[in-house]
C-alpha cells in the first residue's frame, strides 16, 4: 500500500469491529474495542519497569514472532481501540511495529496512539507511545523512560488455538475453538450456528475438547460468560468438577512414595502447546501429584495429557499418558495440588519406574533387565529346578538355552519378564513369566531359597502381584489374566494357590482346572480319519459348545485366559518383532458334525523348560464318555505335522480321561487362574498368611 493510498484510506474512521473476522477473539484479531480503561488510567500506577527491561521485555516478543498490542484513542468520540502488531528488534527508544493490512489503514489525523500494552495472561506492562510516522504497515513510534507493569488477572491466561469443542447441553449442541485458557475459564469461539435457542444459562453443560481426533479433555462445566449472540460468540465456561475417579477404588491402594526433587514431570500442555516441567511431590505406580503457586496454575480435573515424561534424578526417563483427577488448594504454602493418574505406560517404562520405587523403599525385588546369568544358573541347580534327568537333556544344548533366556529376558521386556530377589548379587527368589496368550501373562517358573524367613517366598509373591496390578489397569484390560501351572504334591504351592481358591470361592475371579500331561510319540506314517470322522478349525458355533462345556463342568477363567474366542494377531507380531515365534490355533474333532474334543495348538520356538508350556497341544474333551484313546491318537499325529519335534508334549483336560482309558498319567498339572479384577483379593490373602501372629516379633524381612 503506498502512502498515498493509505492517506485515502484513513478518510473513513476507523470503528470497534472485528475487521471482518468471524469469531476473532480480542487475544488473536484486532481492530478490537478496548474494554480495560483502568489499566491506563493513574488509579493503578503498578509496578514500574524501566526503560532497558522494557526494551528486553520487547526483544523477546519479537524473537519468539508473538504480538503486542497497540491503544489507540478515536479523537471525535474518545473511544479506545485496540490493534495487535508485531514489534521489530528494538535497542533505544525508537523503535517500529509491523500492523497487519486492514489495521495499517489507521488514520493518525483522527485517532490518536496512546499505549502500548504487552500482556503475559497475568500482568500487563503499560507505556504509553508517541506515534512518529506509518510508512505502508510499519508505524514508528519512540518509547517512554519508564512504564508500569499493572496486575490482569487472578489466574494466567495463555491464548490456545488448533482445538476443537463441542459444548453439549441436552439437546443444544455447537462447535467452536478453544481460543483462551485459564483455570478461572476456558473461552470459547463458536462457529457458525443457527441461534441461542435451546441453552439454558443456569444449567451446566458437558464440554468435549479435542485436538488431531484425540481428547484433551471432558466435563460438566458452567456457563461464566455469554456473548453467543454478541460481536464475538464467545462463551467461557468453569469446570465444575474438581475430583474425577479414573478406576475403581482399590482396597490395597499402592503407597505414594514423598520424594524430593527426584522426580519430575514433563509435558506439552494440552491447550497452549508450551513445554511444561513440574516437581513431583509424590508417586506410585499408579499416578503422582505436583504443586503449583498460584500464578503458575495451569491444570483442570478431566484434562487429558497424552505425551508425558516422569524424569528421574534427571537421567531415567519413563514415557507415559496421564489425566487430572484432582484439583486441591493447599492453604498452608497457598500453592495448589494436583492429582494425576497414569492412564497408558509401556512395559519398558513400568518396569523402570517400579524399579526405581523399589529402590526408594529399600526393597530388594527388582524387575530386572541386568540379571548376572551365572548368577541364576547357579539359583536353578540350588533350587531344584534343574536336576539330574533335566541336566541330561538340556546339557546338549546348554549354550542354546542360555542364549535364549539372555535374548528373550534381557532384550524384550514386553514378551517376557523375570523377577529376582536378591542380596549382594546373589538371588533367592526368581520368577519367569511371558505373554503366553493375548489375555494372558503364564508364569512358568517361581522358586526361593530360605533368607531371613520362611515367609520370605510368600513376599516375593506378593511383590509379583503389585507389580502386575497397576500395569494391567494402564493397559485398559488388554491382559486380564494370569497363570500358572504347578503339581498338586507341592504343598508349600497348595497352601498358596489352591487355599486361596477356596478362600475367594468365586471362580470368575480365580480358579483351579486339572490336567493331565504326557509325552507323545508321533509316527511315522499317518493315517486318514474314517470317512464321519473330521479335523477342521473350529467355528464360532464350535467354540461356543466349548465355552458351554467348560461352563457346565468348571465355570472358572480357563476359557477367557487361553483367549481362544479372539485372534491372536497382535501377540504374534510382538513375538515376532522381538525375533520369536509365537501362535495358536483351536482344531475341533467332529464325529457326524458332533464336536467331540478340542485341541489348542500352541506352537512356539521358544523352549522354556520340559513341560513346553507353549509348545505342544492342549486338548479339551468335551465327550470324554465317547471319544477313545485311538482317535485321539489319531487326531494328534495329524496336527503334530505342525511341529518339527518327533514328541509332543500334551495337556489334556479332563484330568481323568487317561485313566478312563487305561492309560497312566505321567504328570497331572493344576492351571491356576487369577483375573486381575481379583488382585487386591490375592494380595489381603498373602498379607494374612505372611503376617505374623500378634505374639510374635514381627518378620526382620517384613
Amino acid at each position: 500500500m503506498t502512502r498515498k493510498a493509505s492517506e485515502s484510506a484513513m478518510e473513513t474512521p476507523i470503528r470497534p469491529s472485528i475487521s471482518g473476522i468471524r469469531n476473532a477473539s480480542p487475544r488473536r484479531y484486532t481492530p478490537w474495542l478496548f474494554q480495560h480503561d483502568s489499566l491506563l488510567g493513574s488509579q493503578e500506577p503498578g509496578r514500574p519497569i524501566e526503560l532497558t527491561k522494557l526494551i528486553n521485555k520487547i526483544n523477546h516478543v519479537s524473537f519468539n514472532d508473538e504480538s503486542v498490542y497497540l491503544i489507540f484513542s478515536q479523537l471525535a468520540t474518545g473511544a479506545l481501540v485496540m490493534v495487535k502488531a508485531q514489534p521489530r528488534l528494538c535497542d533505544k527508544d525508537e523503535f517500529t511495529l509491523q500492523l497487519s493490512p486492514s489495521d495499517a489503514a489507521i488514520d493518525l489525523k483522527n485517532y490518536e496512539l496512546h499505549s502500548l500494552l504487552i500482556d503475559d495472561g497475568l500482568s500487563a506492562i503499560v507505556a504509553q507511545l508517541q506515534a512518529i510516522g506509518l510508512e505502508d504497515f510499519f508505524l514508528k513510534t519512540t518509547l517512554p523512560r519508564r512504564g508500569a507493569v499493572k496486575n490482569l488477572r487472578k489466574n494466567r491466561r495463555y491464548p490456545c488455538d488448533d482445538a476443537a469443542c463441542k459444548i453439549i447441553q441436552g439437546d443444544f449442541n455447537v462447535v467452536g475453538r478453544l481460543i483462551d485458557f485459564s483455570t478461572g475459564g476456558l473461552g470459547i469461539s463458536l462457529d457458525d450456528h443457527p441461534g441461542i435457542a435451546g441453552f439454558d444459562r443456569s444449567k451446566p453443560a458437558f464440554l468435549d475438547i479435542t485436538r488431531a481426533d484425540h481428547s484433551i479433555y471432558s466435563g460438566m462445566c458452567r456457563c461464566l460468560v455469554n456473548r453467543f449472540d454478541a460481536y464475538d460468540s464467545k462463551m467461557v465456561f468453569l469446570p465444575l468438577e474438581q475430583q474425577f475417579s479414573l478406576y475403581p477404588k482399590r482396597e490395597i491402594r499402592d503407597n505414594r512414595r514423598k520424594i524430593d526433587y527426584a522426580f519430575s514431570a514433563q509435558f506439552q500442555h494440552p491447550f497452549f502447546r508450551r513445554s511444561v516441567e513440574r516437581d513431583i511431590f509424590d508417586i506410585s505406580p499408579a499416578g503422582f501429584s505436583i504443586k503449583d503457586a498460584a500464578d503458575e496454575d495451569i491444570l483442570l480435573p478431566g484434562m487429558f495429557l497424552p505425551e508425558l515424561t516422569i524424569v528421574y534424578a534427571g537421567i531415567v526417563k519413563m514415557n507415559c499418558s496421564a489425566r487430572v483427577i484432582y484439583r486441591e488448594a493447599q492453604d498452608a504454602d497457598g500453592r495448589i495440588k494436583y492429582g494425576l493418574a497414569l492412564t497408558d505406560m509401556d512395559l519398558e517404562s513400568y518396569t523402570r519406574l517400579r524399579q526405581v520405587l523399589n529402590v526408594t523403599d529399600r526393597i530388594h525385588a527388582s524387575i530386572s533387565t541386568d540379571v548376572d546369568m551365572e548368577a541364576l544358573w547357579e539359583f536353578f541347580f540350588d533350587t531344584g529346578f534343574i536336576d539330574a534327568e533335566k541336566l541330561d537333556r538340556i546339557k546338549p544344548r546348554r549354550e542354546e538355552f542360555k542364549a535364549l533366556y539372555r535374548k528373550l529376558y534381557d532384550d524384550n521386556p514386553d514378551i517376557a519378564r523375570h523377577i529376582v530377589y536378591k542380596r549382594n548379587g546373589r538371588i533367592y527368589s526368581h520368577v519367569a513369566m511371558i505373554h503366553a496368550y493375548e489375555p494372558a501373562w503364564l508364569i512358568h517358573h517361581f522358586a526361593a531359597r530360605k533368607m531371613d524367613s520362611r515367609r520370605q517366598g510368600m513376599m516375593f509373591l506378593r511383590h509379583v502381584i503389585e507389580y502386575l496390578g497397576p500395569y494391567q489397569r494402564l493397559q485398559g484390560l488388554a491382559t486380564s489374566h494370569y497363570m500358572t501351572y504347578y503339581q498338586p504334591k507341592n504343598d508349600i504351592v497348595e497352601k498358596l494357590f489352591d487355599n486361596f481358591n477356596r478362600y475367594i470361592n468365586d471362580s470368575k475371579k480365580c480358579s483351579v482346572d486339572a490336567f493331565a500331561h504326557l509325552y507323545f510319540h508321533k509316527k511315522e506314517m499317518v493315517r486318514k480319519l474314517p470317512a464321519d470322522w473330521e479335523i477342521r478349525e473350529s467355528t464360532l458355533r464350535d467354540l461356543s459348545i466349548l465355552k458351554e462345556f467348560y461352563e457346565s463342568v468348571s465355570g472358572g477363567l480357563m476359557f477367557g485366559a487361553l483367549g481362544l474366542d479372539r485372534p491372536a494377531d497382535a501377540l504374534k507380531k510382538s513375538f515376532t518383532r522381538a525375533g520369536f515365534r509365537r501362535e495358536y490355533r483351536t482344531y475341533c474333532l467332529c464325529h457326524l458334525d458332533k464336536p467331540l474334543a478340542f485341541f489348542v495348538v500352541n506352537r512356539s520356538d521358544i523352549k522354556l523348560n520340559l513341560s513346553d508350556l507353549i509348545n505342544g497341544i492342549k486338548i479339551i474333551i468335551v465327550e470324554p464318555d465317547i471319544l477313545s484313546w485311538a482317535m485321539l491318537a489319531a487326531t494328534v499325529n495329524s496336527l503334530g505335522a505342525h511341529f518339527p519335534e518327533r514328541t509332543l508334549s500334551l495337556m489334556i483336560y479332563p484330568a481323568y480321561f487317561l485313566s478312563l482309558q487305561n492309560i497312566r498319567t505321567e504328570k497331572q498339572y493344576n492351571l491356576w487362574i487369577l483375573h486381575a479384577k481379583a488382585g487386591d483379593e490375592w494380595l489381603a490373602y498373602l498379607n494374612r498368611v505372611i503376617s505374623p501372629p500378634a505374639s510374635q516379633d514381627p518378620d526382620p524381612a517384613g
